[in-house]
């Protein structure tokens, strides 16, 4: 597997066939989840595409984070640093 950069920083996924064949499931459900595959076989590329792309917000990753302002954040550790010392 080779992984390289093209012009707009998308990472392009490069397969043998032998590898291809190997790994068929994972490959297809990383194209399925937008990513660009290319596989050579007999010294020719087959690029492998979704039909329909997934929309960059069906992509998206929950993270956990903290809205505020410094003041919020240090008001929220101050109430922490009460109970752990309340605890003791």
């Amino acid at each position: 597997m080779d992984r390289r950069m093209n012009r707009r920083y998308t990472v392009i996924m490069k397969f043998s066939s032998t590898e291809f064949r190997k790994n068929l499931f994972q490959i297809v459900d990383r194209v399925l989840q937008g990513e660009l595959v290319e596989a050579a076989h007999n010294g020719r590329i087959i690029r492998l595409v979704p039909e329909d792309k997934p929309s960059k917000m069906s992509r998206l990753v929950q993270r956990d984070t903290i809205n505020g302002t410094p003041e919020d954040l240090e008001w929220g550790q101050q109430q922490l640093d009460d109970e752990v010392r309340d605890s003791r």
